[in-house]
C-alpha cells in the first residue's frame, strides 16, 4: 500500500486507464462490496457499476481521465451489498496513467453540503454585521469631524467677537480722548475766525498814514486771504478728525446687535476707517444703487464683512488699481459686490477661497480666514457669498443679504 490512503481515508480506489481496478485501494471501499481487496484487484470497474453508471462513466469521466484533467463531483451508483447505492465521485489523473477515485455516500455529502451552505449564510451574516459596524463607525466617526469643525468655528467666531468687543472699548475710549482735545480746538477755531475778521476789518477801514504804509510793506491783503484760508482749512481738517473718530467707534461697536442699517453708510465708515491703507493702492469707485438699501444685520459684523473684502481686494493689486463697489437689488435681496483689477484666481484657489486657514500667501503673511469669516457671517444673515475671478483680470466677491422687512422671514439663498 501507498501513502495515498493516509491522505484519502475512506473510500478511495486507484483504476488503470482502461478501467482495471489497481492493488492500491481502501478497506472500506473493499468492505462496501463485501469482498476482500484481493477479489478486486485487476477487476473492471464495470463489474461495481450499474449499467447506466458505467455508460455515463465512459462519457463524462472516462474521457477526462484519458485527457489528463480531474473531474470533480460526478454522482454514480455503484451495486453495493445494500444495493444500488448513489455516491458523489471525485476523479484525479494521476501521473503513472491511472486515476485515483475518491467516494462519497450522496447523503453524507447531502450533509456536507447542507453544512456547507449554513457555514456561508453564517459567514454572510457576519459580513453583514460587520459591514454594518464599519458604516457606523464611519457614521460616527463623520458626525464627530463635523462636531470639531463647528466647535473649531464656534471659537474662531468667539475669538473674533472679543476681539471686535475688545476693539470697540479700545476705539470708544481713543474716540472719546481725542474728541475731548478736538471739540475746544474746533471751538477755539471758530472764536480765533470772527476774532480775526473783526482784526482784519478794523484794520482795513481805520488804516492811515504810517500804519497804512506800513500794512503795504508787510503785503497785509495777501496775509489776510491767506489767514482765513488757514483758518478754514484749520477748520475743515478737524471736522475730518471728527468724522475719522466717528467712523471708527462706530465700526468697531461690540458685535451682537441686531438691527435695520443703510448698506451705503456702513460702506463709506469702512471706507473712512480704510483710508489710509486705500489712498496709496487703489482708486475707489463706488457704483451704488440710487436708493437707500436697508437690511437687517449686526453692523458691527457687517463692516467686518467690508474690511475683509476691501483688505482682499487691496492685497490682490500689486502696484495701484482699482477697486469697485456696487450695489443693487434683487427680488428681495441686497447684494454688495466688491470687484478689483489684480491678480485673479486660479479655478483651484477658486473653489478652496472660503476654507478655514487656507492661503495662497507665504508662511507668516496670512493666516485663510478673511474670506472664511465673511462667508459664516453672511450664512448666519440668510444670504449667500459668489467669486467671479480670472486669472490677470481680477475678482469680483458679492455677497447678499435679504432685504430688511424679509429677514426675519427665515427665506435662505440656494
Amino acid at each position: 500500500m501507498t501513502d495515498y490512503l493516509t491522505d484519502w481515508p475512506g473510500l478511495a480506489v486507484r483504476i488503470a486507464l482502461d478501467g482495471r481496478i489497481m492493488h492500491e485501494l481502501s478497506p472500506e471501499f473493499a468492505a462496501l462490496l463485501k469482498r476482500t481487496p484481493e477479489q478486486l484487484i485487476n477487476t473492471s470497474l464495470d463489474n461495481v457499476l450499474t449499467a447506466a453508471s458505467r455508460l455515463y462513466y465512459l462519457s463524462a469521466i472516462d474521457i477526462k481521465l484519458r485527457q489528463r484533467q480531474n473531474c470533480e463531483q460526478q454522482t454514480l451508483y455503484l451495486n453495493t451489498a445494500q444495493g444500488c447505492r448513489p455516491f458523489i465521485v471525485s476523479a484525479h489523473s494521476q501521473d503513472n496513467d491511472t486515476a485515483l477515485l475518491i467516494l462519497m455516500q450522496a447523503d453524507q455529502h447531502l450533509a456536507l453540503q447542507q453544512q456547507l451552505i449554513q457555514e456561508r449564510k453564517y459567514t454572510e451574516s457576519l459580513n453583514r454585521e460587520l459591514s454594518r459596524r464599519e458604516q457606523h463607525l464611519r457614521n460616527e466617526r463623520n458626525k464627530q469631524k463635523a462636531l470639531l469643525e463647528k466647535l473649531e468655528n464656534t471659537n474662531y467666531e468667539l475669538l473674533q467677537t472679543e476681539k471686535l468687543a475688545a476693539l470697540g472699548q479700545l476705539s470708544a475710549g481713543i474716540a472719546h480722548e481725542i474728541n475731548n482735545p478736538v471739540g475746544y480746538i474746533q471751538s477755539n477755531l471758530n472764536s480765533l475766525s470772527h476774532y480775526v475778521e473783526k482784526l482784519l476789518k478794523v484794520l482795513t477801514d481805520n488804516a492811515e498814514g504810517l500804519l497804512k504804509q506800513r500794512l503795504q510793506q508787510e503785503n497785509f491783503e495777501f496775509i489776510a486771504a491767506d489767514l482765513l484760508d488757514l483758518l478754514q482749512e484749520s477748520q475743515q481738517g478737524v471736522a475730518h478728525i471728527t468724522s475719522i473718530t466717528s467712523a471708527l467707534t462706530q465700526f468697531a461697536r461690540a458685535p451682537g446687535n441686531v438691527e435695520q442699517c443703510n448698506v451705503h453708510e456702513q460702506i463709506n465708515t469702512t471706507l473712512r476707517v480704510l483710508h489710509n491703507e486705500i489712498k496709496n493702492k487703489a482708486r475707489i469707485q463706488r457704483d451704488f444703487n440710487g436708493s437707500p438699501l436697508n437690511i437687517a444685520c449686526d453692523p458691527a459684523q457687517f463692516n467686518q464683512v467690508m474690511m475683509n473684502l476691501l483688505v482682499n481686494a487691496l492685497q490682490a493689486i500689486n502696484r495701484f488699481g482699482q477697486i469697485t463697489i456696487r450695489t443693487g437689488v434683487v427680488e428681495q435681496f441686497v447684494y454688495i459686490e466688491v470687484a478689483d483689477n489684480g491678480e485673479g484666481m486660479s479655478e483651484e484657489t477658486r473653489k478652496r477661497a472660503l476654507e478655514p486657514f487656507y492661503t495662497t500667501k507665504p508662511e507668516g503673511e496670512g493666516t485663510g480666514l478673511g474670506l472664511a469669516l465673511v462667508y459664516n457671517i453672511v450664512r448666519r444673515h440668510l444670504g449667500k457669498l459668489t467669486i467671479d475671478s480670472d486669472v490677470g483680470k481680477g475678482t469680483c466677491i458679492g455677497v447678499w443679504f435679504p432685504l430688511a422687512q424679509e429677514c426675519n422671514h427665515g427665506k435662505q439663498l440656494e
